[in-house]
């Protein structure tokens, strides 16, 4: 439901989900859990922890002088009120930011604690991969039918591209292209029971929604979605994720393949021409435009110098819309509104500091490299944890270009995929037996 309302963005939203997922964590099961998943469930726990004292630091009143932003001083000046001094440029900002934040380790948690066990892992994707095809579907219709509409509202932006029910293209982009991802997963996952019968260790029963025939259409409405989106880097890295997820499932049985360097080479070949094929507008706009943009670099150099002063601890969580405009650089000109970096991780530095940054990259890495590593290790159902990373190096990526992860509907279906990679890294030889109740 996440991505429903416009994308999520409005916060009442946030506190809906948030609160949903709290009453539903309490009814987790917990039978499966084992020592190796505390690595991944702590580490979240401490990173958020971190965050939330942070952003509490930020906004107490009566932070020493030497932490305190200059702007509160002027504020005393010229309004003649008496205001206690802050780290943060901002009052309250941080710990509304911290919203967010919550509901996306919420998130990431519940998805990790349902994929504990494989059965309903399997069910988790399919479930988001053909929610996915929904939304992809009603965002071709209505693009072809209604484009100057956005659900019940007037469509403001983006006339001439698919948005779906997202406000933002490049959001709506990414969304589309992680459930093209989901979906390719499955057909490696068949092609594998098909092809490699071999490495095949038990039987599965497949239902009619697990047919090559309708897992095809799914893929191809999900890439017709995102190529109808115009957006440059969604058409890319969704392409760059497919190919790694098709690659990376080939590795595993590269013992089967006698020529398993030309087949990733024709996938990763193929990938390209599909770049010109399903995104057609994408194509054009990078002849045009090229693949960088020269004022969403200007904002990046800008938001560098931000940093200066303000290194360990940042402006302040959420505070980029807020402290940008002093810097803002003529170049720019009068138009446009950059209340976001468009580069969270960017955005993170200067709002939150260098070291919570490093954690989260640090944890961004952990992350990545042990849905990877698990995609090797598990001996049967290896492709979730390989669509996961897929879909973990597509959100990433793109959200070190853009805004999307910020995005609370995007951010939901990225959590709960991460997640649910994740938990399916780790072998079920590790994990308590399955408990069956008889009648």
């Amino acid at each position: 439901m996440a991505p429903l309302p416009f994308g999520s963005v409005e916060l009442i939203w946030g506190w809906i989900w948030t609160a949903l997922l709290v009453v539903s964590l309490m009814t987790a099961d917990l039978s499966r859990v084992c020592r190796a998943d505390l690595w991944i469930l702590g580490s979240t726990v401490v990173i958020l922890l971190f965050t939330c004292a942070l952003a509490v630091f930020q906004i107490w009143p009566g932070v020493g002088a030497g932490f305190a932003d200059p702007e509160w001083d002027v504020a005393r000046n010229l309004a003649g009120l008496t205001l206690p001094d802050r780290l943060s440029v901002t009052a309250s900002v941080p710990w509304v930011a911290f919203g967010p934040c919550l509901l996306f380790a919420l998130m990431l948690v519940r998805a990790y604690l349902i994929a504990t066990d494989e059965v309903a892992a399997r069910s988790l994707l399919k479930a988001t991969a053909y929610a996915g095809f929904a939304y992809a579907v009603y965002g071709i219709a209505a693009q072809l039918l209604a484009p100057t509409r956005l659900l019940w509202r007037t469509k403001e932006y983006y006339l001439s591209f698919a948005t779906g029910t997202f406000v933002n293209r490049n959001t709506a982009a990414a969304f589309w292209g992680c459930c093209a991802v989901l979906f390719l997963g499955q057909l490696l996952a068949r092609s594998s029971d098909t092809w490699f019968a071999k490495r095949s260790f038990r039987h599965v029963r497949h239902s009619p929604v697990d047919h090559p025939a309708v897992l095809c259409a799914g893929l191809l409405a999900c890439l017709t979605a995102v190529g109808m989106t115009g957006s440059r880097a969604g058409v890319v890295l969704t392409l760059l994720s497919l190919a790694f997820l098709t690659n990376l499932h080939l590795m595993q049985y590269r013992d089967q393949l006698k020529r398993y360097w030309l087949v990733s080479g024709t996938v990763t070949v193929a990938a390209i021409m599909a770049f010109f094929v399903i995104g057609g507008i994408a194509s054009s706009r990078v002849g045009m435009f090229g693949l960088g943009d020269p004022r969403r670099l200007e904002v990046y150099r800008t938001s560098l110098e931000m940093l200066r002063g303000h290194e360990l601890f940042g402006w302040g969580l959420g505070n980029f819309e807020a402290a940008f405009p002093a810097f803002r650089a003529a170049d720019l000109g009068s138009q446009g509104i950059w209340d976001k970096a468009h580069s969270t991780p960017l955005e993170i530095l200067v709002s939150a500091g260098i070291p919570l940054t490093i954690l989260v990259c640090g944890l961004v890495v952990l992350f990545f490299g042990r849905m990877v590593f698990g995609s090797f290790a598990r001996r049967r159902d290896n492709y979730m944890p390989a669509t996961g990373a897929a879909v973990f190096l597509l959100g990433a990526l793109h959200s070190c270009v853009d805004f999307s992860v910020q995005v609370t509907g995007f951010a939901v279906l990225f959590a709960a995929i991460a997640g649910c990679g994740l938990a399916q890294s780790i072998s079920t030889q590790q994990r308590p037996p399955r408990q069956f109740t008889t009648s």
